[in-house]
């Protein structure tokens, strides 16, 4: 057996190098979330199945800053998404596929950061909706980004200082093709402003994915029938995401709401998505602390799509968290849908009837309605 021996003189060191350290650090986290999933119809069948990030996510990462001096430090985030039922990457394969980008924070001057990361809508709008309750509560098909499907990479991120209250954030994805500083790009800001138990914030972000196959600097949004192309044909062309939302919070209540609207403009001759595709979402939720260890929420979500093809879907979702400590919750959520109109066909050539979608979630229903319940549990570290 090898002995390891530490003279005096080495610990000194050491502990001399951990000082002058102090204020740099390396942080490992992450989250895991599994639950068992039905629904009465995906598809012509009924469902049930383990299904992941219900609640949270499914991740794990590394982040990390340095004291500069002068309030200056160096950052870095590196956040890996995975499938908990088989262990494969999500976010396309990718190995960061969540965030990976290095940048500098002053705290008088604000945050700069480079690399892959979430647009400022999401940093700042999404945290005043009801999209933490779960996806369930979120826009069908995520068409407006709610539920943070798509990440930008090959982008410039910068966030102000909190000025008592109100804070901003500017965002540009660099589309790198030659000859065309457009193609290919993505923008983004916002701004949010708190005061007391309230706060408000909106901003937009535009991606055009423009490039052979829809390529682009955000990545696509392909979740279920509802957005145009769902399936394996790619989305070309642009978005144009704009919402604000608010909430306030008293006593043991927390009461949001939110507006957005999308706009999904095709790029290619597409036969049946042939023109842009709005959908406008209105949405308000209210969560209530019964106790210390139990909350409960319940949220309608209202959706409208127009143009080339057209319908409405009412959502409704109700929840209920136990939280077992700080780090580890269970938790039921249960999720109604209604539509009513047309979509498109997953190759774009068609358009059908819509079915019923509960959020953010599995494929649509093969009728216009569809139920989903699910009970799992999340726990971080």
């Amino acid at each position: 057996m090898k002995r390891l021996v530490i003279s005096s003189l080495t610990l000194a060191t050491l502990a001399a190098a951990s000082s002058a350290q102090a204020q740099s650090s390396v942080t490992l986290y992450g989250e895991l979330d599994n639950a068992i999933a039905y629904y009465n119809n995906v598809g012509h069948a009924s469902l049930l199945e383990l299904q992941g990030a219900d609640l949270t996510a499914n991740q794990w990462g590394l982040k990390g800053k340095e004291d500069l001096g002068g309030g200056l430090h160096a950052i870095f985030n590196l956040e890996n998404g995975f499938n908990v039922e088989s262990g494969k990457f999500s976010q396309g394969g990718r190995e960061f596929g969540k965030n990976a980008y290095v940048g500098l924070a002053s705290e008088s001057l604000g945050t700069i950061v480079f690399g892959r990361m979430l647009d400022p809508t999401v940093d700042l709008v999404q945290p005043l909706t009801a999209d933490g309750y779960g996806p369930a509560f979120s826009t069908p098909g995520d068409a407006d980004n709610n539920d943070n499907t798509f990440r930008v990479q090959n982008a410039a991120k910068y966030t102000s200082p909190d000025y008592n209250g109100l804070q901003y954030e500017l965002m540009y994805g660099l589309g790198g093709v030659a000859g065309s500083i457009a193609s290919q790009q993505s923008t983004s800001a916002a701004v949010a402003y708190n005061h007391g138990n309230f706060s408000v914030a909106g901003g937009y972000v535009y991606a055009k994915n423009d490039g052979a196959g829809g390529v682009g600097t955000a990545d696509q949004t392909q979740n279920n029938s509802v957005t145009p192309l769902f399936g394996s044909v790619a989305f070309t062309g642009s978005r144009l995401i704009s919402q604000v939302a608010a909430q306030y919070v008293f006593d043991k209540f927390t009461a949001n709401v939110r507006y957005s609207n999308a706009q999904w403009k095709p790029g290619a001759a597409f036969a049946a998505f042939n023109r842009t595709e709005t959908f406008n979402t209105g949405a308000t939720s209210l969560a209530y602390l019964m106790t210390p260890s139990i909350q409960m929420d319940v949220g309608y979500t209202y959706t409208r799509s127009s143009g080339a093809s057209s319908a409405t879907y009412h959502t409704v979702a109700a929840g209920a968290e136990y939280f077992l400590s700080k780090r580890t919750t269970l938790y039921a959520i249960g999720g109604y849908s209604h539509a009513r109109g047309t979509t498109f066909s997953q190759d774009g050539n068609s358009i059908v009837a819509a079915g019923g979608t509960v959020g953010d979630l599995t494929s649509s229903s093969s009728t216009p309605n569809q139920l989903a319940f699910m009970l799992g549990m999340t726990t971080k570290f």
